[in-house]
């Protein structure tokens, strides 16, 4: 499947309120949740505007992953974003259901670090990953990522208590 990365805007805003809605419950299978208050329009338009201020200011680089027919099929970000003394920052992300095991969660990071080491010379990238997120942890993996911490008990997802994993990229 053709897909590309698109700069989250307001543009997108009511698909993507309905893909995170109907995403919900999958992903708080992998990741704690963001509270019901997240998914309220007025609160959902208000988060996205703050990141769309932030991804203008330089604070964080957050994208679409979109098919040919401008479907969102997930989401890919960077934040807590620094350019000094080298560019750092945090990954997530997160495909649909109905979208995974099709290689787009591996081509999309493949697709972010190749911009980044396009754009920028020395750089670190983390990404945390649950203890039972076989998944993510094979998509950093095969990306070049490296296990660099344990936060032991660190997620809490419906009542279960999973260890965090924190991956790192970097050519320091």
């Amino acid at each position: 499947m053709e897909i590309e990365l698109v700069p989250l805007s307001l543009d997108y805003a009511e698909q993507l309120l309905k893909f995170e809605l109907e995403n919900r419950s999958f992903f708080e299978e992998m990741v704690p949740g963001r509270g019901d208050h997240y998914y309220k329009r007025e609160k959902f338009l208000t988060f996205l505007t703050e990141l769309v201020v932030e991804y203008e200011k330089g604070e964080g680089q957050y994208y679409l992953i979109l098919s040919g027919s401008n479907t969102i099929l997930g989401r890919i970000n960077l934040f807590n974003v620094k350019e000094e003394p080298f560019f750092t920052a945090d990954m997530g992300y997160r495909i649909g259901k109905k979208y995974v095991r099709n290689g787009l969660a591996s081509t999309s990071v493949e697709m972010i670090m190749t911009l980044l080491k396009e754009k920028y010379e020395i750089m670190e990238i983390n990404a945390k990953t649950t203890c039972h997120n076989h998944g993510s942890k094979r998509i950093l993996e095969k990306n070049g990522f490296v296990l660099r911490e344990v936060e032991i008990g660190g997620a809490k997802l419906k009542d279960e208590t999973y260890d965090f994993l924190t991956y790192s990229w970097s050519n320091l």
